[in-house]
């Protein structure tokens, strides 16, 4: 936790350490021929690079009376083709502390070629930049990269903060062959360790050795715990769309630091208990002291907010109040220098000051309000087991107005009440509640994404379309829209229509509800269509002529992780093509449908030829916006026969 992190210094001494050997499994500067000649990958031949082997080693050392974590990696590649050459450049992220900075050491790296003498880096190869207050980052390239060209690097990266022991990545976006992490970690330290992935491990080896550490003119030894992890055949990590961080999926072994005992026997914790959390929260000056300034929102909340009877209106409008008065700086800070009051006056602040305004308002008005505590979808998932608040990056609020409860989010100025943004939808989060203790509680979306389109056109002797289109969008579809149209503004927004749609032309348009976004939102055109395919006396004629699926997201044979959307999507499209006398249809695309199973989503397609009068209908509903990896086939054929009837066009004959 944050306020422990500064008490590490008080606790370093000096000790003998009695560690593994570290490259006991490969020697740095050997290729085999058979590595040289490699051309691809057996068990991936689409891959453009391969990782032959690779090995980690930590262990724990003592310089200046601090202790250091060092990391020792070795990677040995293969690359195929020049879409593999950006393996050849290596980016090192380095924390910088208050006092302290993790240091990166003894780089090493070689390019072989069949025929030309290897290669190494050399100080000119290697750049550092400045990457925030918090990261710096060291790059090297290694040289000469060729097809067929096989590369090893090293290098030693050494942190004075224990607490940033993080573990080991086995899967990256290139497959590995084999892949080792070894540590030896004194007996003072006490870590939780978690496999994440569907992976298994080849070796999932530990082994205690007596006795590994001393302390001079201390009596008494400590032992330490030699610990082997490995795999073997290790697939790439390709992601696709609709997917939560990839962290939450790939395989890698993950520590995390439980507590330190000192050879007096003094011991922090840092793995805390909930109980304890809330306490520290409740003190601290950026959670509980922002949480107090209800009687300064108080004061400037307008009174018809403030005399408002109904409770839930009152709680809309302290909602729309604090949304309407800020502009969120993109910012997720959640743990440090926030000041509300400050925020409040620059009518700027992060995600925590935005949000804690709003709790502070909410509970000024009378509306008992909550902070919450979440991860969004690119963060990564939370552990539940304990507390780790590093794993959250994100503040919204709860309240209850009776037997409803409602999470806020009052960062974006297109989100309806009780409607939180998309980046907010990952599962469990946990409520703050200083009176009677902290839980958990699963974020359900309370909307989903909806478009529902009907257009009526006619076809004149010429083979141009004109007529009318109306589209109205529904929950997370609206917010989208709304965001584009005001971000564009409306005029570079009908031109980029226009570009991305050959042949169209936007004679008028006007929208509805832009700003009263708890209403949907509606947009009315006016068009003239031209440019469909004649070949002879046929005219081909697309009848899905906006967002038109033409790739399946969906790509990979199977995919190791679950596809989330986040929440249900529906569409709903409506076309009626007025022919003229001279025109008759010759083929039109067959009706179709298809359902996933357990009712988790299905689609239908129609379509009707009346009195010179096309008909056509499409639905597409997802109940569930969460799927399995063992459901994926089923989901992605969905989408393959989709594209298929919306690439299919209407054959017109010139009579």
């Amino acid at each position: 936790m944050k306020k422990i992190a500064p008490s590490l210094l008080l606790f370093f001494i000096c000790f003998q350490s009695y560690s593994q050997k570290k490259n006991d499994d490969y020697k740095f500067g050997k290729v085999t021929q058979s590595e040289l000649e490699m051309t691809t990958y057996k068990k991936d031949t689409t891959a453009n690079a391969v990782v032959l082997y690779e090995h980690g080693y930590t262990d724990f050392s003592v310089t200046n009376t601090r202790y250091i974590i060092r990391t020792t990696v070795y990677k040995k590649v293969k690359i195929f083709n020049n879409e593999g050459y950006s393996n050849a450049t290596i980016e090192v992220y380095l924390y910088k502390g208050d006092r302290a900075t993790e240091k990166l050491k003894n780089i090493k790296g070689i390019s072989h070629n069949i025929a030309i003498s290897s290669i190494k880096i050399g100080k000119k190869d290697i750049f550092e930049t400045e990457v925030s207050d918090k990261f710096r980052k060291v790059s090297f390239t290694l040289p000469n990269i060729k097809d067929g060209t096989v590369i090893e690097y090293m290098y030693t990266i050494e942190s004075p903060f224990f607490h940033n022991f993080t573990g080991w990545d086995f899967q990256e976006d290139i497959p590995k062959i084999e892949s080792v992490f070894k540590a030896s970690i004194p007996g003072n330290f006490i870590y939780n360790r978690d496999i994440i992935g569907s992976l298994k491990l080849f070796k999932n080896i530990a082994v205690i050795k007596k006795k590994c550490f001393s302390i001079p003119g201390v009596v008494g030894y400590s032992d330490c715990e030699n610990l082997t992890y490995s795999m073997k055949d290790i697939p790439a990590f390709i992601e696709e769309d609709y997917m939560t961080s990839a962290k939450n999926f790939k395989a890698r072994i993950k520590f995390e630091m439980s507590k330190y005992q000192s050879f007096s026997g003094e011991i922090i914790k840092y793995t805390s208990t909930w109980k304890a959390v809330d306490k520290d929260y409740k003190r601290d000056k950026d959670i509980g002291g922002q949480l107090m300034r209800k009687d300064y929102f108080k004061k400037i909340i307008p009174d018809e907010v403030l005399s408002e009877n109904d409770i839930l209106k009152r709680a809309k409008k302290v909602y729309y109040f604090i949304q309407n008065h800020y502009s969120w700086n993109e910012d997720y800070k959640i743990f440090s220098n926030m000041n509300v009051k400050r925020a409040f006056k620059n009518k700027v602040g992060s995600v925590g000051e935005v949000n804690i305004s709003l709790i502070n308002a909410l509970d000024a008005s009378g509306i008992d309000a909550e902070m919450v505590l979440l991860s969004t979808r690119n963060n990564g998932t939370p552990t539940k087991i304990h507390p780790v608040i590093s794993d959250f990056n994100y503040i919204i609020a709860k309240i209850k107005v009776g037997n409803k409860i409602y999470f806020l989010d009052a960062t974006d100025e297109n989100l309806p009440f009780g409607v939180l943004p998309q980046r907010c939808l990952n599962g469990d989060a946990r409520v703050m509640d200083f009176k009677n203790g902290s839980y958990w509680e699963t974020i359900e979306p309370i909307t989903t994404t909806q478009d529902k389109t009907t257009m009526m056109l006619t076809l004149d002797e010429e083979g141009e379309l004109e007529g009318k289109m109306r589209v109205s969008h529904f929950g997370y579809d609206a917010i989208d829209k709304r965001k584009e149209i005001k971000t564009k503004k409306e005029e570079k927004y009908i031109e980029n229509l226009e570009d991305i749609n050959e042949g169209l032309e936007i004679v008028s348009y006007k929208n509805t509800n832009l700003n009263e976004i708890e209403k949907s939102l509606i947009e009315e055109f006016d068009l003239i269509i031209d440019g469909e395919s004649t070949i002879g006396d046929k005219y081909y004629l697309y009848p899905f002529i906006f967002d038109r699926l033409e790739e399946n997201p969906f790509k990979l044979e199977m995919r190791q992780y679950p596809v989330d959307f986040g929440h249900p999507w529906k569409t709903d499209f409506a076309l009626t093509i007025i022919i003229p006398e001279g025109f008759e249809v010759e083929t039109m695309p067959k009706n179709k449908s298809m359902a996933l199973p357990n009712k988790k989503g299905y689609f239908m397609f129609n379509t009707t030829v009346k009195n010179q009068k096309i008909s056509l209908s499409f639905k597409f509903i997802l109940n569930n916006p969460y799927f399995y990896s063992n459901e994926y086939a089923y989901l992605k054929e969905l989408f393959k026969q989709m594209i298929i009837i919306q690439n299919e066009p209407i054959v017109l004959k010139r009579l």
